[in-house]
């Protein structure tokens, strides 16, 4: 005989609104009890019911539908949370909508309700409520929660190193934060669109998650990402252009292009950025010719049919060409209606040209706009109302409604931000005064002049204007930032071939420096500064016995006076030894020496006129040259004093890498005949120019020439005539001749553009030289400065005038970088290619690559 024991549990599990009651596994007693279990089944209430055979050790039984249920109303009496440990149990019931002393419906949509809201957080893997008693109307539950495990590390494989770094500073994952799918998604999404938007198409990422703490509930993540193919952009098609070839619209473009022949060096290929903006210059390029109605109607990114690169196609409806029929001012007082129309540069008849319309009237690139007319004069208050009205189809009638108000005066001018800069610094550079008129080409100029002094970010000087509109005025406030380093330290190393072996530079520049505060013990950190003066010590040396020590102190108001520079310059240089580098054998010689003693001083001002961008400085120096071994070039010793007087007028808006301006100078040298001392006189001229093409983008180009003469033919030597090639850091050791920069040619002896007589480079009387150079800026930020270019330059010495010819030049074209670090300077390197070699020298001929490398700035 066979018995059972059943026994109910008073807890219950409530899942989406159901009620499942839990019974205890049945136990086996004797069979003498089971007539004793009959009795206990008929006590059993009716929604339990259990069945047995005699074939059947455990007994069947069926739960009712829990639909059949009727809902009852109960109060929370208690709410508990389980099973978390990075969340608060007051977030998580406040998240579930369950809250002790609110009411809820057994079933009902509470329950399922809670669940939800829990599981949409994506914080939990699995959420429970579970009734834990019932007490008439009150009911105690708890919340169970299971937490998304949280993330011990992760790692990006498949990729390489440098596309793993850029990915992982996009990528939001940190350590200890919960691993969801959405979190996975996002990853996965992120380094898709990386690889897209560098043109790689089809980029699969394999997610794979591993248990590395099973008891803190940690994993690792591994994205296994397996690389698209880059495809390039083989082909751009247009439909509907009737007025414009198809290679107008491609080269309109400029973002895209083609892969072509011409393009092998580059990969021309697809991101979705540079698309849309593709698309914009598209419609810029029509709209700037008159169609105002342009649209792009249809366009396609598509795969060609060998699936190896990509196709872009575009439908544009042109519409209508427009011409300007009328322009009338209206309102205007100050300025005629035929000046404001030459300002605008548009007339009764031209193309209508969307871009120069609203350039020329509000601000163009050059402040000679019509708004800046007014706002030159003072008005600040000025309101331009263009109205453009279609009439007769495809013309336009002009109209500029003129608000001209009043002049605005400058109520106060301040400034903040220079933590180091003394404040009169910075005030005498300012070009507004209180108490005069507005105007806004003064705050353009300070804005240039602040950044050419190199103690604050240029892209940091934010001029901040208050206009008072019922008084005429404005407050004018210059914010500074002076988070970069104005002070540098150069050190620079490099071959100077066998005539000098090893170069090794170091140089430390303080261009803030304050001499008055040398004896405050409380201003050096590390030295006085804040006065704008300028500090440099420099010292140079070589494998094969060349020294060079300098020193130079400027003071840019001198005596206080504004505009007046002062300067200070001293160095001492010695070559023993080394290579005769004047014979034309190169025989060594260990006799052989020069030294030099250089001492200067130099007083310069800004001049008010033609404008005040030039500038007139006088130098006078000393020089001690003792040479020997070199009898036939210049032996013994010797002095000299000279005067150079120098008018250089310079609107550069950058020292480093300027992106407009010019810079001319023109120079006389004298070194008059006093007895005793070596006498000489050069007359130089300078010139470059720097445009903006597109962007960034910018072209330079320039030239420069120079003459010297004695006076007396008896007092004719080579004592420094003209060499061309190599850079400043090869050419220092040459100290007693005029050695002129030029990319491609190596300089020093034997690879310098120079005269030769009987195999001997004796240096030219005359020079000139020209150069274009194309670069643009990869890197602008305030820790470094990338500037790539291309370059070409041509120049040549000549004995005198006789053969002088401006045409006869060595030419030179190649590629370059520049490098700026506030904390080493401006360093240059140049790869050039020499269309020209120098006659009779083996060792620099035509076709042939050469490598410089420079230290200090270019311009």
């Amino acid at each position: 005989m066979r018995t059972f024991s059943v026994h109910k549990s008073r807890t219950e599990i409530i899942n989406k609104g159901s009620i499942i009651p839990h019974v205890n596994i049945f136990k086996k007693t004797s069979l003498l009890a089971f007539p004793f279990l009959i009795l206990v089944l008929a006590s059993i209430p009716s929604h339990a019911q259990f069945k047995d055979t005699l074939n059947t050790e455990e007994p069947s039984f069926r739960i009712n539908n829990p639909m059949d249920v009727i809902p009852g109303q109960y109060v929370i009496r208690s709410l508990k949370v389980q099973g978390s440990e990075a969340r608060t149990e007051n977030f998580i019931s406040s998240t579930s909508g369950l809250e002790e002393g609110g009411s809820i419906t057994i079933p009902g949509e509470e329950i399922p309700r809670a669940i939800s809201a829990l599981h949409e957080t994506g914080l939990f893997s699995d959420v429970k409520v579970i009734r834990t008693e019932t007490t008439g109307s009150q009911v105690d539950l708890i919340i169970e929660v299971t937490e998304q495990p949280r993330l011990e590390s992760y790692e990006i494989t498949g990729v390489k190193r440098s596309h793993r770094r850029d990915i992982e500073e996009k990528i939001r994952l940190a350590t200890g934060f919960a691993v969801t799918e959405s979190s996975k998604a996002q990853a996965v999404k992120i380094i898709k669109r990386y690889y897209e938007d560098n043109g790689y198409r089809g980029t699969e990422v394999d997610v794979q998650t591993r248990e590395t703490n099973t008891a803190r509930n940690r994993v690792s993540l591994e994205f296994a990402v397996e690389r698209g193919d880059r495809l390039q952009i083989s082909e751009i098609l247009f439909e509907g252009n009737e007025n414009f070839s198809s290679k107008q619209l491609r080269k309109s473009l400029e973002e895209i292009k083609r892969n072509t022949f011409l393009r092998f060096l580059t990969r021309q290929t697809y991101n979705d950025e540079d698309y849309e903006e593709a698309q914009n210059n598209l419609l810029t390029f029509y709209r700037n010719n008159g169609f105002r109605d342009i649209r792009i109607v249809e366009d396609s990114v598509y795969t060609t049919s060998d699936g190896e690169a990509l196709g872009i196609f575009m439908k544009v409806s042109e519409g209508s060409q427009y011409h300007v029929r009328n322009l009338e001012w209206n309102g205007n007082t100050v300025y005629s209606n035929d000046r404001l129309t030459e300002t605008l540069g548009l007339a009764k008849g031209d193309v209508f040209n969307e871009e120069l319309f609203e350039q020329n009237l509000m601000g163009n690139r050059e402040e000679s706009d019509v708004n800046a007319l007014y706002h030159n004069i003072g008005y600040l208050f000025l309101r331009l109302e263009p109205e453009v009205k279609v009439v007769q189809g495809d013309s336009l009638d002009l109209s500029i409604n003129i608000v001209e108000d009043e002049i605005a005066e400058i109520e106060e001018v301040s400034f903040s931000g220079n933590t180091k800069t003394h404040d009169d610094v910075v005030r005498r550079t300012i070009r507004n005064v209180p108490g005069e008129t507005y105007s806004r080409s003064s705050i353009m100029r300070t804005i240039r002049e602040l950044s050419t002094l190199g103690y604050f970010n240029p892209e940091g000087i934010i001029p901040d204007l208050e206009p008072d509109y019922e008084n005429k005025t404005v407050s004018v406030n210059y914010m500074l930032d002076e988070s970069q380093s104005t002070d540098n330290f150069e050190f620079s190393g490099g071959f100077g071939g066998r005539q000098f072996g090893l170069i090794l530079s170091a140089k430390v520049n303080f261009n803030n420096f304050s001499a008055q505060n040398i004896l405050n013990g409380d201003a050096w950190s590390p030295l006085p500064s804040g006065d704008g003066q300028k500090l440099s010590l420099g010292v140079q040396v070589t494998g094969r016995g060349y020294q060079n020590y300098n020193f130079s102190f400027q003071e840019p108001w001198f005596m206080g006076r504004p505009n007046n520079l002062f300067g200070v310059n001293m160095s001492y240089s010695i070559f023993r030894g080394g290579y005769n580098q004047f014979g034309g054998a190169q025989t060594q010689s260990s006799a052989a020496s020069q030294e030099m003693l250089s001492a200067g001083v130099s007083y310069g001002r800004r001049l008010s006129w033609p404008d005040d961008y030039f500038q007139q400085t006088t130098r006078l120096q000393y020089q001690y040259f003792d040479v020997q071994g070199f009898e036939q070039y210049l032996g013994g010793q010797a002095s000299l004093i000279s005067i150079k007087e120098t008018l250089e007028r310079n609107s550069l808006d950058n020292p480093i890498s300027p992106n407009t301006g010019s810079k001319f100078s023109i120079s006389a040298e004298i070194a008059p005949p006093i007895p005793g001392l070596s006498q000489f006189h050069k007359t130089e001229m300078k010139f470059q120019q720097h445009n903006p093409l597109a962007g960034k983008l910018v072209s330079s180009f320039g030239f420069e020439g120079g003459y010297m003469g004695h006076f007396g033919s008896k007092n004719r030597s080579q004592f420094q005539r003209y060499y061309l090639g190599g850079t400043q850091l090869q050419q220092r050791q040459s100290f007693t001749q005029d050695n002129i920069d030029m990319r491609g040619f190596p300089g020093g002896p034997g690879g310098s553009i120079t005269p030769v007589q009987d195999g001997r480079e004796v240096g030219g009387t005359l020079y000139n030289k020209y150069f274009a150079e194309i670069r643009y800026p990869v890197i602008s930020s305030e820790q470094v400065q990338l500037i790539p270019y291309v370059f070409a330059e041509a120049g040549n010495a000549y004995d005198d005038f006789a053969q002088y010819d401006p045409f006869n030049v060595k030419r030179t074209a190649g590629i370059g970088t520049r490098i700026f670090m506030p904390i080493l300077g401006l360093i240059d390197l140049s790869y050039g290619y020499r269309f020209d070699g120098l006659p009779g020298n083996n060792e620099v001929n035509a076709g042939e690559w050469q490598f410089l490398f420079n230290i200090g700035a270019p311009f």
